[in-house]
């Protein structure tokens, strides 16, 4: 099960984004830059995004932040499992300098959760005394309803008996007047059952239309299929190969794989010139083909420019 975390506190959101700068701009090999500098100053055009995923063990944490850059990163069991700024990866050995990040990030999230439980229950509250407040209102109205009715049963005698004069004499104006528009209507009703026949005809032609397409989309949806099936034997192919160069003990431990005609990464790790060449020659096809596999989501095709 995956669950989005959105933060919704700005000030919390600027604070991250301020401290997430400075450590950025610190030497990855130095200790000291486990703490964040002040900073002055504001952020444009800035996100932060978390994402839960419960499906995979241990579970993971997803964050993607952009403020003057970007980052990209998964969390296993609280600790950093991969780390990309601006999409290039950062050495294992330099996780420790984002730990301050993620405990940040922790507390965070476990706020948010604390929060939507609140938020749970008022929202359950004010739908109890909404529907309250609705049985209130009917109850008033059914009570005015009948206060109504008995003071119009209270008017006198003689109004009714002059209301029913008035009725009697003007009965004969409206028979002649609603024979007058009855004899309209059948007219209008025979030029409706002509546009009626011409609608009917457009709607077999539509309904035509509507089966031929049904038929490509068919269609379409076998050779999405068949496209489908190819890719995963294109990524099962390529895991295997880089099995057999000894780049990962087996096609299991391949956790991400991207291979295009400029770069070729095996786990978030540039692999040689030499092993790009091969692998291009060999699996990408056409000019501008790209394959990008990732804790298994696959991206295979051509690159849109």
């Amino acid at each position: 099960m995956q669950q989005t975390i959105l933060f919704r506190g700005a000030l919390a959101l600027a604070v991250l984004s301020l401290t997430l700068t400075a450590h950025a701009q610190q030497p990855a090999h130095r200790a000291s830059a486990a703490r964040p500098r002040a900073m002055s100053g504001s952020v444009q055009h800035e996100y932060l995004n978390i994402e839960e995923d419960s499906s995979v063990k241990p579970p993971q944490t997803m964050v993607t932040y952009k403020s003057k850059a970007l980052y990209n990163m998964v969390l296993s069991d609280g600790k950093i499992a991969s780390l990309y700024v601006n999409g290039k990866p950062v050495p294992t050995d330099s996780f420790y300098v984002y730990d301050w990040l993620v405990q940040k990030l922790k507390a965070q999230i476990e706020q948010d959760k604390a929060q939507a439980v609140e938020d749970w229950k008022q929202a359950e509250r004010d739908k109890e005394q909404a529907e309250r407040d609705a049985e209130q209102a009917v109850r008033d109205k059914e009570q005015a309803e009948r206060d109504a009715e008995q003071a119009e049963k209270q008017k006198h005698q003689y109004e009714q008996d002059a209301q029913q004069a008035a009725r009697d004499k003007h009965q004969a104006e409206r028979d002649a007047e609603q024979a007058v528009r009855d004899k309209q209507q059948a007219e209008r009703d025979v030029q409706q059952a002509a546009r009626d026949r011409v609608q009917a005809g457009k709607d077999r032609e539509q309904a035509m239309r509507d089966r031929e397409q049904a038929a490509r989309d068919m269609e379409q949806a076998k050779r999405d299929k068949i496209q489908a099936e190819e890719d995963k034997a294109l990524v099962k192919s390529l895991k295997a190969e880089v099995v057999r160069e000894g780049l990962v003990p087996d096609e299991k431990s391949v956790r991400s794989l991207q291979l295009d005609e400029s770069v070729f990464y095996v786990n978030g790790k540039k692999q040689s010139d030499e092993l790009h060449q091969k692998f291009k020659a060999k699996f990408i096809k056409k000019e501008g083909y790209s394959i990008h596999f990732h804790d298994g989501t696959m991206r295979i095709g051509q690159v849109e420019q």
